[in-house]
């Protein structure tokens, strides 16, 4: 006997389109993490491949690394400089 209460049916197609969703979205955060991560790791272990080589290829692998770098710096101060300028302090 129930006594009135009666247990909420369960959908007949099932719940896996949520977790396949849900499974995405994890994965769609963690990709960018995790891809830098990986190269990274390739960035070190080439440095070492080539240092062993030759001290000067160990140079190679940081090039990119400087260029990126002054590439942001750059980037970071247009916008500082146009921030200025929208502001009026110029």
């Amino acid at each position: 006997m129930s006594y009135g209460y009666e247990p909420p049916k369960q959908d007949k197609a099932g719940s896996w389109g949520e977790v396949f969703a849900i499974t995405r979205i994890a994965f769609g955060l963690l990709f960018p993490f995790l891809a830098g991560l990986i190269g990274l790791l390739l960035l070190i272990v080439a440095t070492i491949i080539l240092f062993a080589a030759h001290p000067a290829l160990a140079l190679i692998p940081l090039i990119p690394v400087a260029a990126g770098v002054y590439y942001l710096l750059r980037r970071e101060r247009q916008e500082h400089e146009d921030e200025v300028k929208r502001l009026g302090f110029d």
